[in-house]
């Protein structure tokens, strides 16, 4: 068994199509001397050169958050107000608006999905009795998913004089089948979307926070629109909306481009070749869509040695994603930068770390097995299969 890793070089990154490359020797079995350049490689096609500001809708995993309400130029938008939840992977302190993160729950073996009471009072959670329902729980149990509020507690809404507000969810859009649910018991659902919109809404009171069950019927990611009114005496002073998104899934990640563009991007940008294509590169940093969905926003690969008794064997860490239906990745060996050079060659996997806050994305150590060739080039490819 190997007993270990031991890091000998810096990340590797991938920067647009011109990867840095970088090189290191050591002696394999009779001391032979192998010298191997590593980088990584995405095919693509042309890559955009047209800046945009790319909304983040970084992933909120685990802790206390809140749908906050706030008053900006006069209107009410959505918030995300933060109690030190842990946000891609770190516990944060700040605010976020309505399109910098999404709530993603991860039900998968360590947080399995609880299933449908048989009692008919529970067919308004869009599924049958016995089948899983998603549910970020209203008591913060498990805490291995986001723990979710609502809240009318914001500072800038001093400057009203209101008493109560009013949430309603005005629309959504998810996947085929969706449905959502805010609700305390059976008997208490201001929230469904099963008979369609507005789907239900909730009185909070002014400097007031509450916490129900957010339900959702299916895996996938869902929009939901809300609509908000400031009230004073029951009359409507002021309004506003926003969209806040949830991404469900049970550990499986992305299964194509296209779920993976439907999560990170805006429905305006979605809509935009130029900013959400595979070959875009919003940023303007020479990075590609198709290079973040494949190895990640900090695509890398690493040199490590292997040890095994006594014997010590090169090997590659890599992040690199999986379990998607149209992603191909391949390692492929070169003594020379040919196009007609380029062949698979033989790697062990020997670990493999997965990220829960991106799903699907792992982080994988392999054993490379020795080349025929005293030097040459490795590279991590993967290719974007049509639909």
């Amino acid at each position: 068994m190997f007993q270990g890793l031991e890091k000998i070089t810096k990340k590797v990154p991938t920067i647009g199509k011109s990867p840095v490359f970088s090189s290191n020797d050591w002696k394999i079995g009779e001391g032979r001397l192998v010298r191997l350049f590593l980088f990584l490689f995405i095919s693509v096609g042309t890559v955009s050169s047209q800046a945009q500001l790319l909304s983040q809708y970084l992933p909120y995993t685990e802790g206390h958050m809140d749908l906050g309400v706030r008053l900006v130029d006069g209107e009410l938008v959505g918030y995300w107000k933060n109690d030190f939840a842990t946000i891609d992977g770190q516990i944060t302190a700040p605010d976020y608006p309505a399109a910098g993160l999404r709530a993603l729950g991860v039900f998968d073996e360590n947080t399995p999905p609880l299933t449908r009471p048989a009692a008919s009072e529970w067919a308004f959670l869009g599924v049958e009795a016995g089948e899983p329902i998603y549910i970020l729980p209203s008591g913060g149990v498990p805490n291995t998913v986001p723990y979710l509020g609502l809240s009318t507690e914001d500072p800038s809404l001093s400057a009203l004089d209101a008493d109560q507000y009013r949430l309603t969810l005005i629309n959504m859009t998810g996947p085929e089948d969706g449905v959502f649910s805010l609700y305390t018991s059976s008997a208490n659902v201001p929230m469904n979307t099963l008979t369609g919109f507005p789907a239900g809404s909730i009185l909070i009171e002014a400097g007031d926070h509450l916490h129900r069950n957010w339900a959702f019927s299916h895996p996938g990611t869902y929009d939901l629109y809300f609509g908000f009114e400031a009230l004073t005496g029951g009359t409507v002073i002021t309004n506003g909306s926003d969209m806040l998104r949830f991404q469900i899934t049970d550990g499986g990640g992305f299964d194509s481009y296209d779920h993976w563009r439907r999560t990170m991007f805006t429905p305006d940008q979605i809509a935009d070749e130029s900013i959400s294509g595979p070959s875009a590169a919003p940023l303007d940093d020479g990075v590609s869509n198709m290079q973040r969905y494949a190895f990640g926003a900090d695509a890398s690969v690493e040199l490590v040695w292997l040890k095994e008794e006594d014997d010590i064997q090169p090997g590659i860490r890599a992040r690199i994603r999986f379990q998607s239906g149209d992603l191909m990745p391949v390692a492929e060996f070169a003594t020379q930068l040919h196009p007609s050079n380029w062949t698979d060659t033989d790697l062990t996997l020997i670990e493999s770390e997965p990220i829960h806050h991106d799903p699907g994305m792992e982080i994988r150590t392999y054993r490379i097995d020795h080349p025929d060739a005293d030097a040459g080039f490795l590279r991590v490819q993967s290719t974007l299969s049509p639909p």
